[in-house]
């Protein structure tokens, strides 16, 4: 005759079915939630994040040829002086007349190179546009500006002068760059003014073949009046970059680069 189980068999007993139950539920668990997930649904989940991390990734086909050569003007003492120069901080403000000094480079440094006539020439920069449009004309005005000067006081006497005179009479027939002219006559003034500065751009083949080759430069100095009177203010400083080629092709290059960096020199 079977004896009934003792309460501690009991016990045993029913703690055995409940790890029964628990692993059956486990495994169900597993086969049916995939938990822990197997090799192959491993992909919809590791494969997203690695994709992620891949289009974060910058490769070498994605950096810029002029980086470097634009990090290390960015180090030239140069271009220091000139990011720190507060004439040059107003102009790259303006990234548009910073692009305009860029594409113009050029002309910009054969104005440099006479402080005093690139002053009078930013100052004009409408009249000087009109008579840099017409080579043999600007030429002759550099060559002799003392002579020029009188014009400041009877400006339509000039109207005269250039319809007969051989290397004006171009500019004579172009009655939009004679207005420009006209309404400046502050530029006759500012040639007398500064006559051995103009003399020495006359003298100089390059000088002139770059003023009136980028004629559109003086474009930019009209519409940016203020910008580049900033920067004629403080020519000795532009003076020394122009004469740095490495410099000039970096700004070319990347003119942003130095706004930014010019407008990080301003705030501090």
């Amino acid at each position: 005759m079977n004896q009934p189980a003792s309460p501690a068999a009991r016990k045993s007993a029913t703690w055995i079915g409940v790890a029964v139950v628990g692993v059956t539920l486990v495994g169900a668990a597993s086969y049916y939630f995939d938990i822990p997930p197997r090799g192959d649904n491993l992909t919809g989940t590791v494969t997203p994040a690695q994709r992620y991390r891949a289009e974060q990734q910058v490769g070498a086909q994605d950096v810029k040829l002029g980086d470097a050569s634009v990090a290390q003007a960015l180090q030239s003492d140069v271009v220091v002086k000139l990011i720190r120069d507060p004439g040059f901080q107003t102009l790259a403000a303006n990234p548009q007349a910073l692009q305009a000094l860029s594409a113009h480079a050029s002309a910009f440094a054969a104005m440099a190179s006479q402080p005093a006539a690139f002053a009078a020439m930013a100052a004009n920069a409408q009249a000087f546009h009109a008579l840099a449009s017409y080579r043999e004309a600007f030429a002759a005005v550099a060559a002799n500006p003392s002579a020029y000067a009188q014009y400041a006081s009877n400006v339509s006497a000039f109207s005269t002068m250039a319809a007969q005179t051989q290397a004006f009479q171009k500019l004579a027939a172009d009655r939009q760059a004679m207005a420009a002219i006209q309404a400046r006559p502050e530029m006759f003034a500012a040639l007398g003014a500064h006559a051995q500065s103009f003399q020495a751009i006359a003298a100089a083949p390059a000088a002139i073949q770059a003023l009136t080759a980028n004629a559109q430069a003086y474009s930019a100095m009209a519409a940016y009046p203020q910008a580049f009177a900033a920067l004629a203010r403080a020519p000795q400083t532009f003076a020394a970059a122009a004469a740095n080629a490495q410099a000039l092709n970096a700004l070319a290059a990347a003119p942003q680069a130095f706004a930014n960096a010019a407008a990080a020199a301003q705030a501090k």
